[in-house]
């Protein structure tokens, strides 16, 4: 499907390469609208400025690729393991940016990935222990059934995120950003009883 190793300012449209495996091929400016790439994997690849629009990523891989400023927007990225990807060492905010996207059971486990942005996303079943996501934007994503266990959540918005069950005794959430009636959720795990 790729024949050539770079492309520049590309727009990728409609395409299926289910269960493919492509490697090092860089992607700067490229446009991905409605393609299907479930199951494939990019091995070694660079994207660069990149955008995923209407695209099935699931269980993808990959394997040592760099994302770098790339966003994803009403995607599918259910079962993918980010710790895959060969992340920037001294990246200051997260190169990726996630909207009204499907994450559910993935892992961001001990990802340095401050300034994240997850907004109005299904994130059910996600990792994200031990990661480093400070002033992060989580803004309406819903997150039933996933774990955080010694994340840096300090400055991160939760307003209008839902279903978080996260331990105030074993996550740094200093200056984050709760709506009154969503942060009951973050006083399940002290063992005490609220009354009206």
């Amino acid at each position: 499907m790729f024949s050539q190793n770079d492309y520049y300012d590309q727009q990728f449209a409609n395409c299926t390469a289910t269960s493919q495996r492509f490697s090092d091929i860089e992607f700067e400016q490229c446009q991905f609208i409605e393609c299907d790439f479930s199951q494939s994997q990019f091995s070694s690849c660079r994207f660069i400025d990149c955008e995923f629009i209407n695209c099935n990523l699931s269980d993808l891989s990959w394997n040592y690729s760099s994302l770098e400023e790339v966003s994803f927007k009403s995607c599918k990225l259910n079962s993918i393991v980010w710790g895959q990807v060969n992340w920037p060492q001294l990246a200051l905010t997260a190169p990726v940016s996630f909207k009204d996207c499907q994450l559910s059971h993935s892992s961001f486990y001990e990802l340095p990935l401050k300034a994240l942005r997850m907004t109005d996303c299904f994130a059910k079943d996600v990792d994200f222990r031990h990661a480093n996501l400070a002033a992060s934007d989580f803004s309406g994503t819903d997150f039933r059934d996933s774990l955080f266990h010694q994340t840096n959540l300090s400055r991160a918005n939760f307003v209008g995120a839902t279903q978080f069950n996260i331990d105030i005794k074993n996550n740094d959430v200093s200056r984050a950003k709760f709506e009154r009636f969503e942060a009951l959720n973050l006083l399940t795990g002290l063992d005490i009883e609220l009354v009206d």
